[in-house]
């Protein structure tokens, strides 16, 4: 929850999150139009997939075990770009010495489940990213008693696991044709030297091309839908951190926006769109956010609302959902104060907001907020027909966590699906 020490804003009065509730007419869950399926971790540590309407989960693993002398539990189901896989890992161990790791790809179904990777030495996964043709699986782990990230791929089913790079922090974006990565590691150049922006050539073994630019403060980069452009933030010709638009060898086209301290940024699925945040604060992502279109740069509008911590656009291009941080006291008069976080969805030509919900996220959800721009290119709360959101919950007075589905105009209730501390839509 340090999230909270951000410089949200207070409020005095405390957030009411109850109110939840099917539709007026229970039938309308199960005669609307089912679009994807949504994978979540329960609260008992295993992996389930549910359609839209929160029946009939299916399980795809049932040996998580949270109280027992030796734990097991799984984290982060991610669907493949084709919607027929997914991909989690598990943290097993009696102590916190022996704790061991697996990653795990299995059917949309839980069936033919491989296990890909086993950790050794104490290496463990924090996060997973498909390859775009849904055939290999990279991710980022721990190094045993340092402080250091390893960047590694793995076939989705199963077999050698390639080293890629290493580096800390370590954020990357795939090439759509999945030939290659464009990567960040070591964060700016102005605070660490070593800091680099490279491509990773996949196609004959691992060859790095590095860039000239000299990376400013941001965390991942991203390639348009297309494949022929990159987007970055580096220092420009006058020494200014800039966000950039560039050619795939690094060639400067647009400078999109000049800022002082941070930004984070990421592509509409259409490419006809940016979305950035202009941080204010040097710890956190938070500020102002702005949509600005390619064809036209000086068409830029602003999200109507301020201090937003993160956002996702939807599958359709023409909305944004984004989180607004709030302290405020708990419930009860237990003199306690928590962090909500107000969800809005804006139009993308206007910035005008629509205040979806206000609630308390899990702990689960936070780590995604903190990284949102990662993450989106891995994973959405966004289901495919741009209709609906999935978000995990809190509720503090009942020490327990839920998975609701929040509709995207506003005009419908959150409903509860299941119990749950972290969920993602399919892509299809």
């Amino acid at each position: 929850m340090a999230l909270a020490l951000a410089g949200c804003k207070q409020q005095e009065e405390p957030v009411d999150q109850r109110g939840l509730r099917l539709p007026e007419s229970p039938l309308l869950t199960f005669l609307e139009r089912k679009s994807g399926f949504i994978a979540y971790v329960g609260s008992d540590g295993n992996i389930y997939t549910v359609n839209q309407t929160g029946s009939n989960p299916t399980p795809i693993t049932d040996d998580a075990d949270l109280e027992g002398d030796t734990v097991r539990y799984y984290q982060f189901p991610t669907w493949s770009p084709d919607s027929n896989l997914l991909t989690f890992f598990s943290v097993s161990g009696s102590t916190e010495a022996d704790l061991t790791a697996a990653i795990y790809v299995v059917d949309d179904d839980g069936k033919n489940k491989v296990e890909a990777y086993t950790s050794e030495g104490g290496s463990r996964p924090i996060y997973l990213s498909w390859s775009p043709d849904s055939a290999n699986v990279s991710f980022i782990a721990t190094i045993p008693g340092g402080d250091g990230l390893t960047l590694n791929m793995v076939p989705a089913a199963g077999g050698e696991v390639t080293l890629l790079d290493t580096g800390t922090p370590y954020y990357w974006d795939w090439r759509p044709d999945s030939a290659g990565m464009l990567i960040h590691a070591g964060g700016a150049r102005n605070t660490d030297p070593t800091a680099r922006l490279s491509f990773l050539n996949l196609t004959d073994g691992v060859v790095e091309d590095g860039l000239l630019l000299e990376p400013s403060p941001f965390q991942s980069p991203a390639f348009s839908p297309d494949g022929a452009q990159v987007l970055l933030a580096a220092e420009n010709d006058e020494g200014n951190h800039a966000l950039l638009l560039t050619d795939l060898v690094g060639g400067i086209e647009t400078e999109i926006a000049t800022f002082d301290t941070s930004v984070a940024f990421s592509w509409s699925p259409d490419g006809k769109r940016v979305a950035y945040i202009n941080s204010n604060d040097p710890t956190y992502i938070v500020g102002k956010l702005s949509f600005v279109e390619l064809s036209d740069p000086a068409k830029t509008v602003e999200a109507d609302q301020e201090d937003i911590i993160a956002f996702y656009w939807s599958p359709d291009s023409e909305k944004v959902a984004y989180f607004v941080p709030v302290q405020a006291p708990a419930n009860g008069g237990s003199g306690d104060t928590l962090l909500y976080l107000k969800m809005y969805v804006a139009d993308v030509t206007t910035g005008k907001s629509t205040l979806l919900w206000t609630f308390v996220p899990t702990q689960e959800f936070i780590q995604t907020i903190l990284y949102f721009d990662q993450y989106s290119h891995s994973a959405t709360i966004w289901s495919p027909d741009s209709q609906n959101l999935v978000i995990p919950m809190f509720f503090p007075d009942e020490n327990a966590a839920a998975i609701i589905l929040v509709p995207a105009t506003g005009n419908l209730q959150p409903r509860f699906l299941q119990e749950g501390t972290m969920a993602f839509w399919s892509w299809k």
